[in-house]
């Protein structure tokens, strides 16, 4: 039985790829809702961010940042099969989606002697997913509904497990400013929170000069249409390391 779409809780890049890196594999894919070197620029911001100062010295790097920098080189080799793709706009993530297949990748598997962490199922999972569709004509409960429908029937087809993370509010892909080292409870109460319209743009506008023309319908919040496609899941992100026994999803 194909387990349920997860969205779990807000991650920073390094907190993202700590995990994968750890316990994910072969043929599990990443789709991240950015260009590469948007990216990698977050990726690197948030790693030096989480360093102690040269001078002050105090405190340590974060867990996860710490697991991504000193991970294993067996863990580095099985994370070059990881298949990841950079997704610029929520018209070309449906339709990767609607044409996916694990068949179609040019990532080979690692070599059998390398260690297998368990049997669960790969992942299919978006970083990004509401950022991409944010300040977009997309950016409804239709928008939202029709993605995930695509998300969700990819992953279920192909055997995969859908699961969605998002960076947290304020250190969005792209943004100059990060919250820190960990995103606040309220600022994710905030992202879920988050009200958009029912229907698309192309739906709502009114008015005889259609540029011109004023927003008007209904407007829900975010937890409410992500509730229909995905289960909540808290991510374990900040425990991360080489002894964890809690893993996830």
């Amino acid at each position: 039985m194909t387990p349920s779409p997860l969205i779990l809780s807000p991650a920073l890049p390094s907190e993202l790829l700590a995990y994968i890196i750890q316990y994910e594999s072969h043929p599990t894919t990443l789709l991240m809702c950015c260009s590469r070197a948007e990216f990698v620029s977050d990726l690197v911001s948030d790693v030096q961010k989480s360093r102690p100062h040269p001078v002050e010295n105090k405190g340590s790097p974060s867990l996860a940042a710490s697991t991504l920098l000193s991970s294993p080189l067996y863990q580095v080799a099985i994370a070059r099969h990881i298949r990841v793709v950079f997704i610029p706009t929520v018209s070309h993530l449906r339709a990767y989606l609607s044409v996916f297949s694990p068949a179609d990748s040019k990532i080979p598997p690692p070599p059998n002697d390398f260690p297998s962490t368990d049997e669960r199922l790969p992942l299919l999972l978006v970083y990004g997913f509401l950022g991409l569709h944010r300040d977009t004509s997309e950016w409804s409960a239709q928008g939202i509904s029709a993605t995930a429908a695509g998300f969700v029937e990819a992953a279920r087809k192909n055997r995969f497990k859908a699961v969605v993370v998002d960076p947290p509010l304020g250190s969005d892909m792209g943004e100059d400013e990060a919250v820190g080292e960990r995103a606040s409870s309220t600022a994710e109460c905030v992202m879920f929170e988050e009200e958009m319209p029912v229907l698309s743009a192309s739906v709502v506008r009114v008015g005889v000069d259609f540029e011109d023309a004023a927003w008007t319908g209904r407007r829900v919040s975010v937890d409410r249409v992500l509730g229909r496609w995905f289960q909540y899941q808290q991510g374990a992100w900040s425990r991360v390391s080489k002894d964890d026994k809690e893993i996830m999803p």
